[in-house]
Parts: C-alpha cells; structure tokens; sequence
C-alpha cells in the first residue's frame, strides 16, 4: 500500500540540537529528509506555549479564532480553572476534519492536544503512548483498541511524570528507558498501518523528546545551575539518545510510507532551560492588586497550610483533591479582585481581569479603566528583579487586545508574561521588588521548558511559515493536489 502525504509529528522537538546531531553524522535519516525539504524556523504567537502551537497548526487559525492557549482554562461564569475537554471552547475543524469530509482516506496519531473531531474514513487516536496520561484519558475508536493493545498493552510511564520520583541516577535511568521504549511499539504500528491499507494522510506523532526536555535539561545543559556531572556521567546525553531512536523510527516510517510519499515534517516548540515565575505569579499580581501589606489570599494561605503541614510523599497522593479545595478558596478571592493569575505554559505567565460584563462579577470598566490597569500590572509585575541577574523578571509583556485578533479573543487572558530567560542559569529561586517586597519560589520538578521556537520542514516551493498556524494550508494543497 502508499501513502500520497506523510506528516511526522515531534513535539517538542529542538531544531538546534537536530542540526547539530546531523551536521556530527549522528541521523542519517533525519539528514536525508532534510536534504530534500525545505527547513523552516517556526516562531510561536506572542506569550504562547506548546498547548497552541500545535492547536493553532491544526486548525490554521490563532488562538484569538480556536480559545485554546492551555490545557486548563479559566472560565468566566464560575471562576473555576478546569481541563480544556470540560470546557465550552469553540467548535473548530482541524485540517484533517476537512479532507475526511471529502472523502480522503486519514490516520492522525497523538498530534498533541489534538481537536477531538471524530472522522469517518480512517483513524484518530490521541494520547496513546504520548505526554503524560494524567490530564486526559486516551482517546480512540472502539475498534483500535485492540490492536494498539497487540503493541503497546499499557504506556510505561502511564502513572504520570509528577508521581515519579528521579533523585538518583537509578531513578532518571528508569524513567528514560521507560520513555524511550514507546518508540519501538508506535513506531511498529505506524509501519503495518501503512503497509495494510492506503492512505491519503498519514500523520504520525512522537512526544518523547517533549518528555525528556522537561525532566532531563540539566543533565544534557552543562551550563545549568543543577548540572551534575556524576549523574551526567551515568545518564549519558539523555536528548541525545531520545533523538537517535527518533532517528531510527524515521528511516523505518518513510520506507513504509513509499517513494511517492509527500513528506512534512513539524516539531517543537523546543527545550530550553526551566526559568518561569508562573508559581509566584498569583502572589505578585495579588500584592500589585491588593498592596504589599493585604491579608494572604484564601488560596495562599491553604496552600502554605498545605506544605508546612502535609508531608511530600503525602502530597502526591492527595494532590488532586488538596488542588480542588485551593481552586474552591481562589475562585472566592476572585470574584473580589481587579485581576488575578490564571495558568499557562510556564514560558509566560497569564493575568485575566475581572472585567465587568464579561465575568459574571467583574469589577473593572472597560475603556480607559481597563486600559489603565494593563498599564498598572505591567509596571508592577516589572518592578520584580531577579537578584542573581539584578534585572527585571520580565522579558516581555503581550497586551492581548493589542496583538492579537479574533471572534475568540475575549476566551484568552487579557496579559501574557513572557519570563526573561537571558543568561539565567536555572530556575528563578528569589524575586525582589522595592515595592511589593520579596516572593520566593519552591523548588520545580522539571528543569526544561519551551522556548518560542519549533521547526517545518516542506517539499521545496512551500511558503515560509510565520506562526504555526501558518504550516496547515501547504499540508492540506498536498492531500488535495
């Protein structure tokens, strides 16, 4: 059997570290499909994170059209912070959608946080041995369900990142065999897929080196603060390993798909370092709202409860449930304030004003009250420096009234924060304000993050992409040519 158009999917790809691994003769195949494509740089929208990246790429329109900036999401009506799929977000059709509608023969395999609209000529199956099984449950059809499971029975890591301790060398070792041995089973799959039926569009996706750029940066970055080298020396280059399985997987995957196969190939946004104050966020922006001297929020002070008095291994276990009632506390607070943190991708912090008209107890005008208080916030939430580089926290603030356009617009948070990353080392532990006094910040699980950045390579003749949403149109041209 053939495929016309083959899509490989890497999320959270690093172009940098692909380039520089093909210029040092490390992926052949990744090397021969970069010859005969085109390569691009793909920045992402202002303020944004790996959840849009990929849902803008799929649907071809901004998070100001699709309202899907994170996969938890603020909603006006209760206050309540809930998971994306038990949110009432607007009805998209992703690019797939459109040519099963057309009668085009589909598979879309674990595209992240991929539109959920079913199709009727092929497969779609999301989460199935990809990220971190926790934040939603796997979905695919009935009838795929045994024949995944004659691959892969159950995801290695399936009890979750968070749950899984990695302070020792024995520990990280664990966790990357485990990440790593999805490749082969998916990768198999994706082979017999393809060489039992035909296929108008393949799209086949892979997330490990999202897994391993989060938990994995200061063993590969020797310039991180919590480098290693003993562990370094036993965990040997744990991206690199991840991108020469890739690599292997590739070669198999294209010589399935044919020689007249189309080929794209999209990933990212990339791995950096961990540097985010989105943990110390709502504490910032309830001191600039409030003043430096308010009481602690309900949500604060159960959560400095909860750590003083709750034992981390407790924690957990419990963790879901001592989330609930610190959401239950917020969305109190919430209803009395101009303005709080939501959360986001920890590249960029997220504000939400409590605006009236839109959220059901809204405290602030619109017009030049509104306009006003962006001002405020920005100037407050700048005033907070980073000790170890004696500059301010903030690389950038996106007004998103300003930048961004769309029927959805009014769904995101009013501000992003982008955090400054320049010449910091690791994870922001202290931050100062002469205003609003000092806020430290607990010690994060994950020492990677994204950056702005992923990668579309294309058949000579495409269009260089300037966002991600950018990469659907060449896509669907190939389908339909």
């Amino acid at each position: 059997m053939a495929v016309k158009t083959l899509v490989l999917g890497f999320d959270g790809a690093d172009h940098r570290l692909i380039g520089a691994m093909i210029s040092e003769g490390e992926l052949p195949n990744l090397a021969a499909l970069r010859a005969r494509l085109t390569p691009f740089e793909v920045e992402n929208d202002p303020g944004q994170g790996n959840v849009q990246f990929w849902t803008s790429a799929a649907i071809g329109a901004g998070p100001a059209t699709h309202a899907h900036y994170f996969y938890m999401q603020f909603d006006p009506r209760t206050y309540d912070i809930l998971l994306s799929h038990d949110m009432a977000l607007p009805k998209t059709t992703p690019f797939w959608a459109s040519l099963d509608a057309e009668g085009k023969r589909i598979a879309v395999v674990d595209w992240y946080e991929m539109p959920l609209t079913p199709i009727k000529n092929g497969v779609l199956v999301h989460r199935w041995l990809a990220h971190e099984p926790l934040t939603q449950s796997v979905y695919m059809p009935e009838a795929m369900r045994g024949v995944t499971a004659r691959y892969a029975a159950d995801n290695p890591i399936a009890e979750g990142f968070a749950s899984r301790p990695r302070d020792t060398v024995e520990d990280m070792q664990d966790f990357l065999t485990r990440t790593l041995s999805r490749i082969e089973p998916k990768t198999r799959f994706f082979v017999d897929q393809m060489h039992n039926e035909h296929w108008d569009l393949y799209v086949a996706c892979m997330s490990e080196a999202h897994n391993i750029g989060h938990y994995y940066m200061e063993v590969e970055d020797e310039t991180h603060s919590r480098h290693d080298a003993s562990i370094a020396a036993e965990v040997q280059a744990p991206l690199r390993q991840c991108y020469r399985a890739l690599d292997e997987a590739v070669g198999k995957i294209v010589a399935a798909a044919g020689n007249e196969a189309e080929i794209f190939v999209f990933g990212g946004p990339a791995m950096g370092k961990f540097i985010s104050a989105n943990s110390a966020l709502e504490e910032i922006a309830r001191r600039v709202d409030l003043g430096f001297g308010a009481p602690l929020s309900g949500a604060e002070t159960a959560k400095q409860a909860y750590r003083s008095f709750i034992p981390e291994s407790l924690r957990r276990r419990i963790g879901p449930f001592a989330r609930a009632i610190r959401k239950r506390f917020a969305n109190r607070d919430y209803l009395r304030r101009r303005f709080f943190a939501v959360p986001h991708n920890d590249n960029a912090g997220a504000i939400r004003i409590n605006l009236e008209g839109r959220e059901k107890y809204g405290t602030v005008s619109g017009g030049n009250d509104y306009d006003a208080l962006v001002s405020e916030i920005t100037e407050g939430v700048s005033s907070f420096i980073n000790p170890d580089t004696g500059r301010s926290i903030v690389g950038r603030v996106i007004d998103v009234r300003k930048e961004f356009a769309g029927p959805n617009r009014e769904m995101l948070p009013d501000i992003f924060i982008e955090w400054d990353r320049t010449d910091t080392h690791g994870d922001f532990t202290r931050l100062v304000s002469e205003k609003f006094g000092e806020v430290t910040l607990p010690r994060h699980a994950r020492t990677g993050d994204h950056t702005s950045f992923g990668f579309f390579w294309a058949p000579p003749g495409a269009t260089a992409p300037a966002r991600p949403e950018d990469v659907t149109a060449p896509i669907l041209a190939s389908v339909r040519r």
